[in-house]
């Protein structure tokens, strides 16, 4: 079977990847970025939506595959390697005591696994060419946005007299 990317083979309906979808594949793989990050850098408009589109693609799954089978093969390292050997490191960690670093160790092992997805959005802004009132502008303008995201949990005092039941020991209300 030929590999994706490198001959189009129109007979059994494989293509070659576009050069989009490679550097989507690139940023992805090799540059450690999300999957939306990298659909961002390689020039997807709706990086959310087509990052999702391109990963779901057989095309692309394929080729994404044989590139982390050569990865694999280039450095010796693998995901099931690396999740063994983090799993060792969490169980030396805390039989030593130190809890930090079995934490840290689990996280990282969960987040390889995929079972742990970290969710952040991260806004570059080069705060060097702006003015001092710009930047309180946008600290101002950041914290307004959490405001408007957090939600008052704050219990209220309950104003009612409730009638206080007689309980026995047993937990039985009494009768009168």
């Amino acid at each position: 079977m030929p590999k994706v990317g490198i001959k189009e083979d129109k007979v059994h309906g494989n293509r070659r990847l576009n050069p989009k979808q490679q550097k989507f594949l690139n940023n992805y793989l090799h540059k450690d970025m999300t999957q939306t990050a990298s659909a961002r850098e390689a020039g997807y408009s709706n990086a959310n939506v087509r990052a999702v589109q391109l990963l779901n693609n057989p095309t692309v799954k394929e080729r994404m595959e044989e590139m982390r089978q050569e990865l694999e093969t280039k450095y010796g390292v693998s995901i099931t390697k690396s999740v063994r050997d983090m799993q060792l490191l969490r169980d030396e960690a805390w039989q030593a005591g130190n809890f930090s670093a079995a934490i840290k160790a689990e996280e990282l092992r969960l987040k390889v696994t995929g079972l742990m997805v970290a969710r952040s959005h991260v806004t570059h802004e080069n705060v060097d060419s702006l003015t001092r009132d710009q930047i309180v502008e946008q600290v101002q303008e950041f914290m307004d946005r959490a405001q408007n995201r957090l939600i008052d949990v704050t219990p209220t005092e309950n104003t009612k007299n409730l009638e206080q039941i007689p309980v026995t020991a047993d937990n039985e209300i009494l009768v009168e």
